[in-house]
């Protein structure tokens, strides 16, 4: 381990740094710079992540939306249901049921379980952009087929680590 991090932290490793990136050559700790190194590439990849799902027609939370009603195996979701579930908890469910309902990709219809609320299913239609989506959805993968076996466990060890709060009981 001690030569990936020696490597790594050599001036001339083969890799983009983010002081490089951002043109800013230094940073108060590591700390500093490990959260912004985070929020950059975390940026970086939601971009290409949105680039790739343009070219379908959908944008990124969409396809999280219709994933997810695919999951439900035709049995319908209710809004907040799909809210808890989305990966970008900020997401307006509303508005992206609206556009995909608009689009013939899900279908809407009040719930009779309660009427004030909606259930959504997801149409043929949805089904089959999805596989469409599928079937090229190696070229968002490979932005980490460089990454070693062991690098992507250590990589998704630490991502959940930084999720979990430091007081946080493990299991």
């Amino acid at each position: 381990m001690k030569t990936i991090v020696s490597l790594l932290m050599s001036e001339n490793n083969p890799y983009h740094r983010i002081e490089d990136e951002i043109q800013q050559a230094t940073f108060r700790n590591e700390l500093s710079k490990a959260g912004i190194n985070l929020i950059y590439t975390g940026t970086w990849l939601k971009t290409a992540h949105s680039d790739f799902f343009k070219s379908f027609g959908i944008t990124w939370p969409q396809h999280n939306l219709l994933r997810i009603l695919r999951g439900q195996r035709g049995n319908p979701i209710n809004v907040n249901a799909v809210k808890e579930r989305m990966m970008d908890k900020s997401s307006n469910v509303s508005r992206i049921t609206e556009k995909l309902q608009k689009k013939k990709l899900i279908e809407c219809r009040p719930s009779e379980a309660d009427k004030r609320a909606v259930d959504i299913t997801i149409t043929q239609k949805g089904l089959d952009l999805l596989v469409a989506v599928e079937t090229r959805v190696h070229e968002i993968n490979n932005m980490l087929a460089h990454l070693e076996p062991s690098e992507l466990i250590l990589l998704n060890l630490l991502l959940d680590k930084i999720r979990t709060p430091p007081n946080a009981e493990t299991r």
